[in-house]
């Protein structure tokens, strides 16, 4: 049996439901996502719940979750009280800002994390000097991870703008 144009869709967008699931964010966040994507016209937060058979809550908590992304914008139509919501740009520029964002934030909350420990350690009176400079060389260590990280995002973000042609030019080597 051959598929409908609209069944090639639906895969589509669980397939994002599903991904989103599995880096931490909610099955319904990536739905709207993959239904915005494939929307020509800017959709209601009626129109989202009804289309993926949802509550209006989850899409509203949902689509803010995907503002505060930078996914996705507020769209307003004169006259009509309701908000609409569309994707911010590309794919690549959408999902290249939700990866710096997520990384970024958990690369900037481990860092402080990181310094925390390392003011306590410094603080540490026990006579295990071992242990001591065991534990400094591996802070020192994810110090470095850490600076490579910010290092590939700056990378990835320098140009304002991750298109294919932009990745293809990384060589790793």
């Amino acid at each position: 049996m051959k598929k409908r144009m609209e069944d090639i869709q639906n895969d589509f967008i669980d397939m994002m439901g599903e991904a989103t699931e599995r880096y931490g964010m909610t099955r319904v966040a990536g739905l709207l996502e993959g239904l915005l994507f494939f929307s020509r016209e800017p959709l209601s937060l009626d129109d989202m719940a009804e289309r993926l058979e949802v509550s209006k809550a989850s899409v509203s908590t949902n689509i803010r979750l995907l503002e505060r992304l930078k996914a996705v914008r507020r769209v307003f139509n004169r006259g009509d009280r309701k908000n609409y919501y569309e994707l911010r740009g590309s794919i690549w520029e959408i999902e290249t800002e939700i990866v710096t964002t997520i990384v970024k934030d958990e690369v900037e909350g481990f860092a402080e994390n990181l310094e925390r420990w390392k003011g306590d350690l410094a603080e540490v009176d026990e006579d295990d000097t071992e242990t001591k400079a065991f534990l400094t060389e591996r802070f020192e260590e994810i110090d470095e991870y850490l600076d490579a990280a910010r290092h590939i995002m700056t990378l990835l973000t320098r140009q304002g703008k991750v298109t294919p042609a932009v990745i293809k030019k990384v060589r790793i080597t």
